[in-house]
């Protein structure tokens, strides 16, 4: 058994030693303030839960179904439409990533890690982004009793079934399992053309409305402002832009995987 603050030396240590693969150095204050508080709260409830999962027979992937759940369990609570339970959901949508950062950590100290393990903590980030957006729209609907939000909650998550990217990628990947395509016979194209840079708008779009934690916090904080003082504004706004990001997403990936070719030059 680890002991808890020799466990949360690590679980810091780490941290600090993978800035290049999270893509964030904990320690810059300075450039990304809101970032630095927040992972230190993630990284003492991760040490926390960490030190007594490691006893147990609870696998580092369970945590990551747990992360996965997690997300539903918020949304179900945001659209209860009481109060008492719908600030416990925002709580646990903001809380929720320090369970993905246990995962992480139980992985490492029983040497459990794996490939598996990877793609459950992306599912589960993406589980928690699908449920916060159609919570939203419920919430929206909750409080207005207009039937146009309901319609365009489902009009997003349409969407995002038909995404062409995604769809390409799953296809691509599933014939390459089954031996259907072979890559090594595909010709190359040239360096330049596959290091093409997105342009200033392309990054706007994917930034803008991410599922990253300053975003979420900050719906997570408006729509408790709502809650508390009950207000109806904040939701309408959060939830038309995200309207306006999927279907703006959904075009834009069209345009550029179709008619500029960018799949092929992927490929």
């Amino acid at each position: 058994m680890i002991k808890y603050l020799d466990l949360r030396k690590k679980n810091y240590v780490d941290r600090r030693s993978n800035r290049e693969k999270i893509q964030f150095d904990i320690d810059s204050w300075k450039k990304s303030p809101y970032s630095c508080l927040k992972s230190r709260v993630y990284i003492e409830l991760s040490s926390f839960f960490a030190y007594f999962l490691q006893l147990t027979s609870i696998t580092p992937n369970q945590i990551s179904i747990i992360y996965g759940l997690s997300g539903i369990i918020a949304g179900v609570f945001l659209v209860t439409d009481h109060s008492a339970m719908m600030i416990v959901g925002l709580i646990i949508f903001f809380l929720k990533g320090s369970l993905d950062w246990t995962d992480g950590l139980i992985a490492r100290i029983k040497n459990q890690t794996s490939s598996v393990g990877h793609i459950l903590d992306t599912w589960g980030s993406h589980i928690g982004n699908i449920s916060l957006i159609t919570s939203i729209g419920i919430y929206c609907f909750n409080q207005t009793n207009n039937s146009i939000y309901l319609f365009l909650t489902i009009l997003i998550l349409f969407l995002k079934v038909i995404d062409f990217k995604y769809f390409a990628y799953h296809q691509l990947f599933y014939e390459i399992l089954n031996k259907q395509l072979n890559l090594k016979t595909i010709k190359n194209n040239n360096e330049n053309e596959i290091k093409e840079q997105n342009s200033f708008f392309v990054l706007f779009i994917k930034n803008f409305m991410d599922d990253r934690s300053r975003t979420v916090d900050l719906i997570c904080f408006l729509i408790l402002l709502e809650i508390i003082y009950n207000i109806n504004f904040f939701s309408n706004i959060i939830f038309g832009l995200y309207i306006l990001k999927s279907i703006t997403l959904f075009f834009g990936i069209f345009y550029a995987y179709y008619y500029k070719q960018k799949l092929e030059k992927q490929i």
